[in-house]
């Protein structure tokens, strides 16, 4: 417990002033509220538990003669400004010498006792975040591992439990894993968001497995998003152009460009932008990508528009120099492709999910569908029906040649059968705008050949309604004959178009069935996105688990670093960071329980596990303050 309060901010109180705590206002354990949940035919239970806030009362008597006393009582009032909204250290001692602290505002400061005689005064101090006192100097615990499943005895000397800060730094390559990655920057360039949106990124896999870094069906080859393992979907594993497809979800492309040339060395303070609306569209961190260098910011600044805390030539890219007025990228999304395992196995069976269109066929500019979709509407890029699918009634939509049903979707139909007013048909949404279509395979029939209406229609983005193109009509119409079956394709012009968010196919108004079974969709080639697979980098795929066998609480990390850099847990802050371009890591951290407090120090020793198959060397370093009462 307190006994001696030592200083404020940094000003030591002896000799000038005699500090102690008001009476009943000594250290204590703060009160909390209890909120009990009033019950019928039984007593309250207790809901919750509402922390008040907590204070303490000091006595500052002002030392010295009569002319050093008016300088003092100024400085004082300095000190303890209660218009100064920053919290300030207080620090104090124990019995023991130890010195502790806690943060602390000034509230109100108030002559104590006689007006006539103010060389004594009281201070009201409310308590900011942690209210116990804590170690002025910080304890650490260095440990040095060689294999899995070591254990570590670390000692607390503090009253209470104390929360580390964790840094794991792997020093040797490890046995198993995956001992490879790639980084690879998406560029999301429209202004419009995607949800779950496909692309592909294309890799040299017959190199690698020749090389023997990579299994030769490709059981290894994982995608990472985030520091968490992503869908992916491989066409034709072992080529020099191996297709691997995933997808993701974005937001729309904030329009950035730097205001003021970046050197081709050295370090930077912030990069700032010409744009204000776009730089507020960025997170408070994140990666910027400008020209083929990759930086990593920690804050935003929107009044001087721009973003600061920067680490240049990261995720393995390199310095270049950069002009003024130079397009800035956000990288929404921090993707690796990884390989190296020689253990690792397929997965689950993801071809559910797999998106409609045809990936050997695709590229990110291009969709070639001869499937749809699906019953479980879980594919990516799939066609949505205009009205339901059936083939009773009226009117609907089918999915298989020549007015049938199927999953997966093999064609795209519509039948009408009243002649009314409405149309029945297909379309298909595209963040990125669509340019133009071929349609083929498709099949067509109508009771009466010459009244049949069939249109494309296209929805240009800002428009208030479709535009249209129109097939068939009446006369123009290819049908030879009532009732019969004909083939049919159309292969829209890419002059009639503009780029489109979505695209429809619809029947109109008189009866008939019409139906595609390919299309290929080419996309606007200005906004889709662009996708790089950067140089091969060496990898430390960190699966880890720290277990207080003291509390029985354990953290999981999942990360795929470089050797020889560190990963901070703060524990206090609730943040993760990989130390090596400060990047927010905080997804690859998970809780062996629901609980407050992520690794807690009980008081006294605590045996630590780490637990990772295939260690070689890793570091593991605990930081933290001993709390006191």
């Amino acid at each position: 417990m307190i006994t001696t309060i030592i200083s404020f901010d940094g000003t030591t109180f002896s000799p000038n002033y005699e500090v102690g705590f008001v009476t009943a206002s000594e250290p204590r354990l703060p009160g909390a509220s209890v909120q009990l949940l009033e019950r019928i035919g039984a007593w309250p239970a207790i809901a919750a538990l509402q922390r008040k806030p907590h204070r303490l009362a000091l006595v500052i008597r002002i030392a010295g003669t009569s002319a050093t006393r008016d300088a003092r009582r100024s400085a004082l009032f300095r000190l303890f400004d209660p218009e100064d909204e920053t919290p300030k250290v207080l620090v104090g001692s124990n019995h023991d010498g130890t010195s502790m602290y806690v943060k602390a505002l000034c509230e109100e400061l108030r002559v104590y006792g006689d007006q006539q005689h103010d060389t004594a005064f009281v201070v009201t101090l409310a308590i900011d975040g942690d209210v116990r006192w804590r170690a002025t100097s910080s304890a650490s615990d260095v440990w040095e591992i060689t294999a899995s499943a070591q254990t570590n005895v670390v000692a607390n000397a503090g009253e209470d439990e104390a929360y580390p800060v964790i840094t794991i730094e792997p020093t040797s390559a490890r046995t198993g894993g995956y001992a490879y990655r790639c980084w690879v920057p998406v560029v999301w360039r429209s202004e419009n968001a995607g949800a779950g949106y496909p692309f592909v990124m294309t890799l040299d896999t017959e190199t690698l497995v020749t090389a023997g870094k990579m299994q030769a069906d490709g059981d290894d080859l994982r995608v990472l998003s985030d520091g968490t393992t992503a869908l992916r979907w491989l066409v034709d594993i072992n080529t020099a152009d191996t297709l691997i497809w995933t997808q993701q979800n974005f937001a729309g492309a904030p329009s950035l460009t730097l205001k003021t040339a970046i050197a081709a060395t050295g370090d930077i303070a912030s990069i700032e932008f010409n744009e204000a609306a776009g730089a507020a569209l960025l997170p408070e961190s994140g990666i910027l990508l400008i020209d083929d260098e990759a930086f990593v910011y920690t804050a935003r600044d929107l009044t001087d528009v721009a973003v600061t805390g920067i680490t240049r030539a990261a995720k393995g890219t390199s310095l270049e120099i950069h002009a003024a007025d130079e397009t800035v990228h956000w990288i929404q999304h921090d993707i690796y492709i990884v390989y190296g395992n020689a253990t690792a196995t397929s997965g689950p069976d993801l071809s559910a999910y797999q998106p409609a269109f045809e990936l050997d066929l695709s590229d990110n500019d291009t969709w070639v569908y001869e499937q749809f979709g699906s019953g479980n509407n879980a594919r990516a890029g799939r066609w949505i029906s205009w009205n339901s699918l059936t083939l009773s009634g009226s009117s609907g939509c089918y999915t298989a040649e020549k007015r049938t049903l199927a999953t997966p979707y093999t064609a795209i139909g519509a039948w009408r059968e009243d002649g009314g007013a409405f149309g029945s048909g297909w379309y298909l949404d595209h963040p990125c705008g669509i340019v133009n279509a071929a349609w083929a395979d498709g099949w067509a029939r109508a009771p009466d050949k010459d009244q049949f209406v069939f249109r494309l229609r296209y929805w240009v983005r800002g428009a208030s309604w479709w535009s249209e193109q129109l097939f068939w009509f009446g006369g123009t119409t290819p049908l030879t004959a009532d009732a019969t079956w004909q083939a049919w394709s159309e292969a829209a012009a890419a002059s009639d178009w503009a780029a489109a968010d979505s695209l429809a196919l619809i029947l109109y108004a008189y009866n008939g069935d019409f139906e595609a079974g390919t299309v290929t969709v080419s996309l606007n080639s200005n906004e889709t996105p662009i996708v790089a697979v950067n140089s091969e980098q060496g990898n430390y795929a960190l699966g880890c688990t720290l277990t207080n066998e003291t509390t029985g609480e354990a953290i999981t990390v999942e990360f795929v670093m470089d050797l020889d850099s560190e990963l901070e847990i703060d524990s206090v802050a609730r943040t993760v960071t990989w130390l090596e371009d400060d990047s927010g890591q905080f997804q690859v951290l998970a809780l062996s329980s629901v609980r407050r407090h992520w690794l807690r120090l009980l008081p006294g020793n605590n045996t630590l596990r780490f637990d990772d198959v295939g260690t070689g060397e890793v570091t593991v370093t605990l930081d933290w303050e001993a709390r006191y009462y």
